[in-house]
């Protein structure tokens, strides 16, 4: 394959010494970065390949979104400003079983795809039913997904029995696994949806397959209540006490963690998909990601769906990722904005499993970038480029995104998805259920 040059770039390297290339190139052969530097390192042999002159442009890593249910997106505004378990109990479960398909869920993650390009994500994380048809749709839109079955407790739209939800898992795992771009793993809702015997299952599967086990976890504090009279200990310690932790494994959330789970957390290498937004529109309250970091936890961010956060821009999530802490512990300096980058993009995807894959950008990994236009007003003067992404920047700046060396998304139109069809597909499902 002839090798695509990116010229002329600011580049935001995300490496670990966060090396800044003021005027660099990219060069990527089969989907891979196979060399970047300074200017004036490039070969003039170089100079035949596919030129790309990114002058005025910042290049840095996508955005890797470590938490999301992609076909909510079909529920969008549906019920707001609910407490969480009357949200989910009364609302959302009940309306799922209502209008969730398979081709719902391929109109609304089509819908999804296309808001996650714009805003900079290049790589996901989901949680739903019907996850061979996302998988479909994610391989078609040419993101970077990592995706299962929600296994819970009982019957969903797509299997009546946690047997029959493993074994959906286990078929989408053999089916996928060694693709370019879709990362099967597995996944369990919650502890309190799951049986201790659903949630061990779960796990021997993903340990079995060497794929990623996913969970909600202590994400309100009826859930740490509930999970305490019914265990005798908080979600973190009951999980660890029955083998769920690990290094496979990222717990959404994890808003209500008590320190002796922290440490638990950093002991086991469990990962923190951390949702900040979405946590406060349900008043589930903030999780201390700041001294989750400082003990060792590795902490990515996510949206969540779109049911309860209202988006799944990125740029939005990572920006109050930022800020929270800050009032949290009463100082300016806690999650910088080079650290809350780091959350959103190499810490995202060594979350994930996949920091030899994504993240940052560096020779032998997959060209998964995004092209942000430094010149907007709202982005001048740049004194600092951690700054100016993570205070300045917003969407729209987002120029064009590449996953595995293909561009998705030029000039702010996204390639392989009909942005009008996807809005207009959704529109008739939802007129529907409304008459």
């Amino acid at each position: 394959m002839d090798a695509k040059i990116i010229c002329n770039a600011r580049i935001l390297t995300m490496n670990a010494g966060m090396e800044v290339i003021k005027n660099g190139f990219i060069r990527i052969r089969n989907g891979k970065i196979e060399a970047l530097g300074l200017m004036d390192k490039l070969q003039p042999g170089d100079l035949s390949a596919s030129v790309e002159d990114m002058n005025g442009m910042l290049v840095m890593p996508g955005f890797v979104n470590t938490h999301t249910h992609v076909p909510m997106t079909l529920l969008r505004g549906y019920a707001d400003d609910l407490p969480l378990h009357q949200w989910l109990t009364e609302y959302i479960f009940p309306a799922e079983a209502r209008l969730i398909t398979p081709e719902h869920v391929r109109i609304a993650t089509r819908l999804a795809f296309v808001e996650m390009i714009k805003s900079g994500t290049t790589c996901f994380n989901d949680m739903y039913f019907f996850e061979d048809v996302i998988a479909e749709e994610t391989k078609r839109a040419g993101i970077r997904g990592v995706m299962n079955e929600s296994l819970i407790d009982f019957p969903t739209a797509s299997f009546k029995s946690v047997e029959e939800g493993l074994a959906l898992s286990e078929r989408l795992i053999h089916t996928w696994r060694g693709d370019s771009i879709i990362h099967p793993s597995v996944t369990v809702h919650a502890p309190y949806t799951c049986s201790k015997e659903t949630l061990q299952k779960a796990k021997r599967l993903a340990d079995k397959e060497s794929a990623l086990l996913q969970i909600h976890v202590a994400e309100t504090r009826k859930e740490v209540e509930d999970i305490k009279t019914q265990t005798g200990m908080p979600p973190v310690e009951y999980l660890h006490s029955i083998g769920l932790l690990g290094r496979n494994v990222i717990a959404a959330h994890c808003v209500w963690l008590n320190e002796k789970e922290v440490e638990l957390m950093a002991e086991t290498g469990t990962s923190v998909g951390h949702c900040p937004k979405s946590n406060l529109k349900l008043a589930s309250g903030i999780a201390d990601t700041d001294t989750y970091m400082k003990a060792g936890i590795t902490v990515g961010i996510g949206t969540d769906g779109v049911a309860s956060n209202n988006t799944l821009d990125m740029v939005e999530e990572m920006r109050f990722a930022a800020l929270l802490p800050k009032v949290v512990h009463y100082d300016s300096e806690a999650v910088d904005a080079a650290t809350a980058l780091r959350m959103a993009t190499v810490n995202g995807a060594q979350a994930l499993g996949l920091g030899d894959i994504t993240g940052s950008l560096e020779v032998g990994k997959s060209a998964d970038l995004i092209v942000v236009n430094m010149n907007a007003s709202n982005m001048q003067p740049v004194y600092d480029e951690y700054s100016a992404v993570v205070y300045a920047m917003n969407s729209k700046n987002i120029r064009s995104s590449m996953v595995n060396g293909e561009w998705i998304m030029r000039n702010r139109e996204v390639l392989h998805i009909d942005k009008e069809q996807a809005i207009e597909n959704l529109k008739n499902i939802t007129v529907k259920n409304n008459e």
